[in-house]
């Protein structure tokens, strides 16, 4: 456990925005405004999706991209309210809010425009997610004025101070992989048959855990988590490598890659041998069959733990390894969906 853990190596960090699944907005109006609204008769009602308590208006959040480590991005609302006064009344629906540009638009009775601006933001991850708060939230001048006229109210939303404070907490769809490894452990029984023919197995680019039966590891350089398991991929720029050496040949799986999608691990296949080089392209050589894993997650920590999930050959792997070392034609050494191994990850999120 001791060794897995010295190859869980952090990848080189680069600047995403991961797509926002589901999450909530509340909108905080002033206590000041808020009475002040109240003394003139202003009612607020909330519209379709969003709810109302008090001063606090929440809207379910629909949509969206921020990158997790810093909060900064956009993020789309469900829902709305309207001010009513009278037989006046000021409609605002589908507003967004842009981090990365310090404001927030929406439709101000059907017309999109900028509604406020604000200067700082604070963002704390909560899980795979973000918690953003937004201490002072502005209107713009020609908003302000615009609800102050229709409303038929004197200078409540004009004043020059903060109308509302805003915080949301949303998880996106998955977590940018930061750091992890993949481990593979070769099946005893295709080890046998591998042997059989003459053929080694060996690490490409990877690190050797054990031996009886080989064992692999290498540290993860791309991919995504998924929190909820329904999807995510890892990759590694290593591999496995088959070799016979009398007469010789290789065949050589390299950088190998895995989808909780399509429960594919994918690699680029390449042949050699006394007559030349060939290589074979890139696409799924095993199924990956999780029925009897084990997955934990860690949200805390934006962990994925998968162990043991079961690699079965696909058709194509088979008849490559079968036209590579067959010492007669027709020899079949492995057959389709035969057990090769098992591979166990670990992720860890951004």
């Amino acid at each position: 456990m001791a060794l897995l853990a010295c190859l869980l190596l952090a990848l080189p960090a680069s600047a995403a925005a991961e797509p926002i699944v589901k999450g909530k907005t509340n909108l905080r109006l002033s206590r000041v405004l808020m009475a002040e609204l109240r003394a003139e008769g202003v009612r607020l009602v909330k519209l379709q999706q969003a709810k109302a308590r008090g001063r606090v208006f929440s809207l379910p959040i629909s949509g969206g991209e921020v990158d997790v480590t810093n909060g900064s991005g956009s993020l789309e609302h469900e829902g709305g309210f309207r001010l009513e006064r009278g037989g006046r009344a000021v409609t605002l629906t589908a507003l967004r809010l842009d981090t990365a540009k310090r404001g927030l638009w929406g439709e101000v009775d059907g017309r999109r425009m900028k509604v406020a601006g604000f200067a700082a933001y604070t963002a704390e991850r909560d899980g795979f997610g973000d918690d953003v708060a937004i201490p002072a939230l502005k209107l713009r001048p020609a908003v302000a004025t615009y609800l102050d006229r229709v409303l038929g109210i004197a200078a409540a939303f004009t004043a020059p101070r903060p109308f509302a404070s805003l915080d949301t907490g949303f998880q996106p769809q998955y977590d940018t992989i930061a750091s992890g490894s993949m481990v593979l452990t070769l099946d005893p029984i295709a080890l046998a048959k591998l042997r059989g023919a003459g053929v080694a197995p060996a690490p490409l680019e990877a690190l050797v855990l054990g031996s009886e039966p080989p064992s692999y590891a290498a540290s993860l350089v791309s991919g995504a988590i998924y929190p909820d398991l329904r999807g995510g991929s890892a990759g590694v720029e290593a591999g496995l490598r088959l070799t016979r050496e009398a007469p010789w040949a290789q065949l050589s799986f390299a950088d190998l890659s895995l989808s909780l999608e399509s429960n594919k691990v994918f690699a680029t296949a390449s042949v050699a041998s006394g007559a030349g080089s060939s290589p074979k392209g890139s696409g799924p050589i095993a199924a990956l069959d999780l029925s009897g894993a084990t997955a934990r997650i860690d949200r805390d920590k934006r962990r994925v733990r998968i162990a043991n999930a079961r690699l079965t050959l696909e058709a194509s792997t088979a008849q490559l390894i079968n036209e590579t070392f067959a010492k007669v034609p027709g020899q079949q050494i492995v057959a389709t969906g035969e057990l090769l191994g098992t591979l166990s990850l670990w992720m860890t999120g951004r």
